[in-house]
């Protein structure tokens, strides 16, 4: 079964957390976006794998040129909002709004339909599932936010693992991968995770949700292909889960697509996988 590539297409200073906040502060850090993502673009066409580009939308209207060059490369556009505001956070009508200025900019730049959607910082969970209602009313197909896990960051453990439809319609929400080990569910999802764990560890996971007959649902943001990117005092624990083990990431990154066949979410969603909510 073909599993899902996904990339978070935004800045360091936005997958930052103590800077992804600070909008105002944005225009005065070092913008390294674009040659990031040409990085990760290259390990793709390299490896024949098209992916889901999730575009902020402060980036398509800084750099259209860069989005567009991603659509023409024939991965899928979708939208990861338009600053990086938590969903948990937002009022519904602020979010609505956020997402009408994502999707008007990550539209105009790609020229392409705008179908998916992923919350910054993986969060909509248990306490903002209002927000999945607003995503189709706003005409979207499909969600990637939520996370069946905890961590001190985000989390809803209790979702279920695999696709599902959480608006009892044609709504799907594709989790991010996990795997269940003493009734716990254990995050195998790319981006960090997939820096700070064995490699070997890393790809028996994905092996067993491959055994389980689902697709796996993996991230990566560009700059985790940028380890020369600023380090503005961050706290200890960006130190761990921005900075870690970097340089590891274009290496894995190449690792897995030899090992595992990848392409976007909206292959999934055509092709009518049967979401069972296991």
């Amino acid at each position: 079964m073909r599993n899902a590539l996904t990339i978070d297409l935004e800045d360091w200073y936005q997958g930052l957390t103590s800077t992804s906040q600070q909008v105002r502060r944005w225009p005065e850090l070092e913008d390294r976006v674009v040659d990031s993502t040409e990085r990760l673009l290259a390990i793709l066409e390299r490896a024949a794998v098209k992916a889901t580009f999730f575009v902020l939308g402060y980036v398509a209207e800084q750099h259209p040129d860069l989005v567009r060059r991603v659509a023409e490369g024939g991965h899928e556009i979708a939208l990861h909002g338009y600053h990086h505001y938590r969903v948990s956070r937002q009022a519904p009508d602020d979010f609505r709004a956020e997402i009408q200025r994502g999707r008007r900019a990550v539209a105009a730049a790609s020229g392409r339909e705008v179908l998916g959607y992923r919350a910054p910082m993986f969060s909509i969970n248990r306490s903002a599932l209002w927000a999945l209602d607003i995503l189709r009313q706003e005409g979207f197909r499909y969600d990637s936010s939520v996370f069946p896990t905890r961590n001190m960051l985000y989390g809803y453990p209790d979702a279920p693992r695999f696709p599902y439809h959480p608006l009892d319609d044609g709504f799907v929400e594709f989790p991010l991968s996990t795997v269940r080990v003493l009734g716990v569910n254990l995050p195998v999802a790319g981006g960090f995770y997939l820096r700070v764990m064995p490699y070997r560890l890393f790809r028996w996971g994905l092996h067993q949700i491959e055994r389980e007959g689902m697709p796996a649902v993996l991230y990566l943001h560009p700059w985790e292909l940028d380890p020369d990117h600023p380090r503005p005092a961050p706290t200890l624990r960006e130190r761990f889960t921005h900075y870690y083990n970097l340089k590891s990431t274009g290496k894995r990154l190449s690792a897995l697509l030899r090992d595992f066949e990848f392409g976007p979410l909206a292959e999934l969603l055509h092709n009518g996988i049967s979401p069972n909510g296991g």
